[in-house]
């Protein structure tokens, strides 16, 4: 079976996010439980640590910093530089972790058939200021925005000089953008993971804007996390269409309900198709994907990228639809994901 789905549980009656996150029960062996909340890449970000009172400061501190170093990276000066030599085939130096990140956005890319491009700044940047003017594009701007996409044009290599291995990249149209929000979350729960791993968590959340969660270990009271799933055609934000259990596990969310605008009766959100260069309609209003941090050798290439990864396959999911979504999710057998239709209710086999 290409597709798992998560049994859906009976909900209680309160919830108050996206993501529902449960802390019940009592302290043990001088555990505490600490919170801290912040906006960061747009978003609320909210980090839970369950620890001995020093290491859970400590780690929402360390927490706190690599969502504060992921934003200055995606805004560094090394993309910026490809940018700026685009279609001039001229090479920029970038570091090993971008090269690194662009080369497994590479792999998502080939993988899907572009379904997820991360070359495709020039559509969401176009689309984004859509949404603030509550307009969509002319055709011929979204046709022009659309020449200047296509995962195949961005080049990686890398050399050896003086004993030293340089990593560059190029664009190789003029006018071709990296979208930076494409991987930014997953960036961060895979940094957040890394922290707390090395300051020795074992209990921990991680909820950036309820689209983007890491897990760790359990609750208060000892069991998974509780993260529920939002009914994307629902009256408000407390109708849940069921919850997931997850321990040692990252989720990723994408869906049309957050992000969008509505013209002459048209839904027009921020999940765009590559292709078209149009929002994505496959029938889809929300893909959930969720992946184990350790997935006992089975994707060696993702070690360490799990948060990256899931964020990657919900957006390619949402764009191919649910058929060619369970054809890209066979490479892919550790991942569990959760489809809700344009009618939200849950798609299944």
């Amino acid at each position: 079976m290409l597709l798992k789905f998560f049994a859906a549980r009976e909900i209680p009656a309160i919830f108050l996010l996206t993501a529902v996150l449960i802390l019940g029960g009592c302290g043990r062996n001088s555990a505490v439980t600490a919170e801290d909340t912040k906006i960061a890449m747009g978003t609320l970000a909210r980090l839970t640590v369950r620890a001995d009172e020093i290491t859970a400061q400590a780690g929402l501190r360390d927490g706190m910093a690599v969502l504060a170093q992921t934003e200055r990276d995606a805004d560094g000066a090394a993309l910026a530089a490809v940018e700026a030599a685009a279609g001039t085939g001229e090479w920029r130096e970038i570091s090993p972790a971008l090269y690194e990140t662009l080369t497994l956005a590479q792999e998502i890319a080939r993988r899907s058939d572009g379904a997820f491009d991360v070359t495709a700044g020039a559509l969401t940047e176009l689309w984004e200021r859509a949404r603030t003017e509550k307009q969509p594009p002319p055709p011929e701007e979204i046709a022009a925005a659309r020449d200047r996409v296509g995962y195949a044009q961005l080049e990686l290599r890398t050399s050896e000089e003086n004993g030293r291995t340089i990593y560059e990249a190029r664009l190789r149209k003029a006018g071709m953008k990296i979208d930076r929000g494409a991987l930014i979350k997953g960036l961060a729960l895979d940094g957040i993971a890394h922290s707390w791993q090395d300051t020795g968590i074992k209990n921990a959340l991680a909820d950036l804007g309820t689209s983007s969660i890491l897990a760790v270990g359990v609750n208060e009271a000892g069991d998974p996390w509780q993260i529920g799933i939002r009914n994307p055609r629902g009256e408000d934000r407390t109708d849940l269409l069921m919850v997931l259990p997850l321990s040692d596990e990252v989720l990723s969310s994408s869906g049309d309900d957050e992000h969008f605008f509505i013209s002459e009766g048209r839904r027009y959100h921020h999940l765009i198709d590559p292709h078209t260069g149009y929002p994505a309609d496959t029938g889809l209003s929300s893909v959930t994907v969720t992946l184990p941090l350790e997935d006992n050798g089975t994707l060696p290439t993702w070690k360490g990228h799990m948060g990256m990864l899931s964020d990657m396959l919900s957006t390619a999911i949402f764009v191919l639809g649910p058929e060619k979504g369970r054809a890209l999710l066979a490479d892919f057998p550790a991942a569990l994901v959760v489809l809700i239709g344009t009618d939200g209710k849950p798609i299944g086999e």
